[in-house]
């Protein structure tokens, strides 16, 4: 008998994939913790600043490579054992950061950090993204809700408890937390993907399927801004007269639609099309970025934050579908950890570039680096629309 009654409560919310929102947001908080911390180890170890770039860029190279080269192999039809690798992987990196005691100790901490969140990304959205084709917008909204919950909370959480238990106590408890997802997930049943017939194959060669590769350049067309948010954000809600509590709280007003609303835009996806809101969703940021560059009130750039949200909860969870939708059978993770790594290669290049345009004239510096961000979002998001608009989207043989 099939069973019809309506989910409710916290059934309704978790779509039938609580363990991976769990999974998820232990790995994402275990990852942005560091952050807060920072300057903390840097007091107690008395490193130079350049170490604190090392530590930095050691998280994004794994999260890199990992998702290029290792993530694919879950496409072997065994993911459950992927994401308990990622646990696993992020309750090593937090016992380390707490007992490190030199820089060298530190970044391999963070590696180990970044490579639990390249492993499971990848494969959470592959198995979230496959498990109901008409839903899996929907699904991959409110999973995305929950990462972003993870990597803005892990900082304000990691202050927290910094202040009572310490550094130490601070990185064992996010420890635990992901030993307990670990243990949560371990006896429970997860959804097998299609296995691949050769998952050896480098996750490149995807980009020959078109609407493949137009997926990946919307996913990192919608991940561009990244980079100035990352390199830039603080100094320039400072420059307009903000504070740091105001910095954190523009990325908390951006996360909240997402938890709210993720879902919400996934479906919108689900029943109008994936590639349709994807398009529409990059166009109707590059205004808004470009408005970034107007505003000179760092109240008015908070308060943007949340507008942006709302669009980014219609329009991240339709490229991620969209991805799921133009994977061949059998490469769903390998084509989720292209596109992820395909959106960290391009926020750290903006990330590179950002800093110099902004400080390339002292009155228009906001101007120029964000037209520059909004006119390459513009470019990509033509050349998107266009190898959509030519290409039927469908799921790739």
């Amino acid at each position: 008998m099939t069973d019809t009654t309506t989910p409710r409560g916290i059934a309704k919310f978790t779509m039938g994939i609580g363990p991976l929102l769990f999974c998820a947001f232990a790995v994402t908080v275990s990852n942005s913790m560091i952050f807060s911390a920072l300057s903390d180890l840097q007091d107690e170890f008395g490193f130079s600043d350049a170490g604190l770039g090392f530590i930095a860029a050691a998280g994004f190279m794994a999260s890199f490579v990992v998702q290029l080269f290792v993530a694919p192999y879950a496409d072997r039809g065994k993911p459950k054992r992927f994401v308990l690798a990622a646990l696993i992987l992020a309750a090593l990196g937090s016992v380390l950061f707490a007992f490190g005691t030199t820089l060298w100790t530190l970044v391999i901490a963070r590696a180990i950090t970044g490579a639990s969140l390249g492993t499971s990304g990848p494969t959470i959205r592959a198995i979230a993204g496959s498990i109901d084709k008409n839903r899996s917008a929907e699904r991959l909204g409110r999973l995305r809700g929950i990462e972003l919950a993870g990597f803005t909370g892990g900082p304000l959480i990691g202050a927290l408890l910094i202040e009572p238990f310490g550094l130490k106590g601070a990185f064992l408890i996010f420890g635990a937390v992901a030993l307990a997802a670990f243990l949560l997930v371990l006896p429970r049943q997860l959804p097998n993907l299609p296995p691949s017939l050769d998952p050896k194959k480098l996750s490149f060669g995807l980009l020959r399927i078109r609407p493949l590769r137009a997926a990946v350049l919307a996913s990192l067309t919608l991940f561009i801004p990244v980079g100035v948010y990352d390199s830039l954000w603080d100094r320039y809600i400072t420059d307009s007269g903000g504070t740091n509590f105001m910095v954190g709280l523009t990325f908390l007003l951006y996360t909240i639609p997402f938890v709210v609303l993720g879902a919400a835009g996934g479906r919108l996806a689900d029943t109008r099309g994936a590639a349709r809101m994807t398009v529409i969703g990059i166009f109707l940021t590059v205004p808004l970025v470009f408005v970034y560059g107007l505003l000179q009130s760092a109240w008015l750039l908070v308060a943007f934050a949340v507008v942006e949200g709302v669009i980014g909860a219609l329009s991240i969870p339709a490229a991620q579908s969209l991805i799921a939708q133009t994977a061949p059978e059998g490469r769903a993770t390998a084509a989720q950890g292209l596109a992820g790594s395909g959106d960290l290669l391009a926020a750290t290049l903006v990330s590179l570039i950002a800093p110099a345009l902004y400080g390339s004239s002292e009155d228009y510096g906001s101007i120029i680096v964000f037209g520059f961000v909004a006119a390459l979002m513009a470019i990509c998001g033509t050349a998107v629309a266009l190898m959509l608009r030519t290409t039927a989207v469908t799921t790739a043989e």
